[in-house]
């Protein structure tokens, strides 16, 4: 164990994740044999069997989940390592959010940021990044992390409520249950337990008739008077094609400011994190 090589460690993680050897080593910009090579002397050297070899590919062996976490953390400490050797020279952030809330709150973030030097790739969508894992520098999300080595700040409080056109409002009157109405959701949404836009509603009478996971998608047919949608207060409360129904039901959520503790240090991300949370402070003041 006095001379394991981090390298190994870090061809283990990329197996681990991309569950077979050519996966991994596209992943790593090698070739399958020394993807192999290095598995078989980590094994060496710990002396356990750290994946469970099968035709599906490889699957972390009950030794090999031992040692995960430990192997994580490694990852971690010389990301860690890096981001403080180039503290003074990292000019892209890599941000995770989204899309309404990258429209309503980072867009206006990244004008402040015009001539300061540096760069933001945007990253939307429902999936969650592993900021752990360098997956992104830093998210903006609706759950407030548990895990120590993340940092956290909350930005703001809002509430998802549901919204119809006017013309769908004059036509069918303001609802005062979803029976018999139009529903449109995000499609992941509903999938998730726990998720569906409408779970504490009545709404065995009523139709899901457009599901999509695009924000635009969903505001659109709103607008268009397909039906009743769920949207976020900060984009239904201000679009004037829009008027809020059933005002009892809606759900108060926190949005988040997540970042790697390591990554706070660095002096483009405080420009970023700095800029972002100036955008939601401005947004409480009009």
């Amino acid at each position: 164990m006095a001379d394991l090589d981090w390298n190994d460690v870090r061809f283990f993680l990329a197996v681990a994740r991309a569950k077979t050897l050519a996966r991994a080593a596209a992943a790593l910009g090698v070739d399958q044999t020394t993807v192999g090579r290095r598995i078989s002397s980590l094994e060496s050297r710990l002396g356990i069997a750290v994946f469970d070899r099968s035709p599906a590919g490889f699957g972390v062996s009950a030794a090999g989940r031992t040692i995960l976490d430990a192997a994580e953390r490694m990852e971690e400490a010389a990301r860690d390592l890096r981001a403080g050797a180039s503290a003074d020279e990292q000019t892209v952030v890599r941000v995770a959010t989204t899309e309404s809330l990258a429209e309503s709150f980072i867009f206006p973030a990244l004008r402040s940021l015009r001539g300061k030097g540096v760069r933001v790739v945007l990253h939307t969508g429902w999936l969650r990044v592993d900021l752990r894992k360098g997956e992104a520098d830093l998210a903006v999300r609706l759950v407030r992390p548990s895990d120590p080595r993340l940092a956290c700040r909350k930005l703001g409080s809002f509430a998802l409520r549901l919204y119809a056109s006017r013309e769908y409002v004059a036509e069918r009157g303001k609802p005062t249950s979803l029976a018999g109405h139009s529903l449109l959701a995000y499609e992941e949404a509903v999938r998730i337990e726990g998720r569906h836009p409408f779970a504490d509603l009545a709404y065995d009478d009523a139709e899901l008739a457009l599901l999509s996971n695009d924000h635009h998608v969903l505001l659109k047919g709103g607008t268009a008077g397909l039906g009743i949608v769920q949207l976020p207060s900060y984009v239904g409360d201000h679009h004037p094609e829009l008027v809020r129904v059933m005002p009892d039901a809606e759900i108060p959520y926190g949005v988040w400011l997540v970042v790697p503790q390591a990554n706070r240090r660095l002096a483009a991300i405080r420009a970023v994190t700095d800029a972002i949370a100036g955008a939601f402070k401005s947004s409480r003041r009009r």
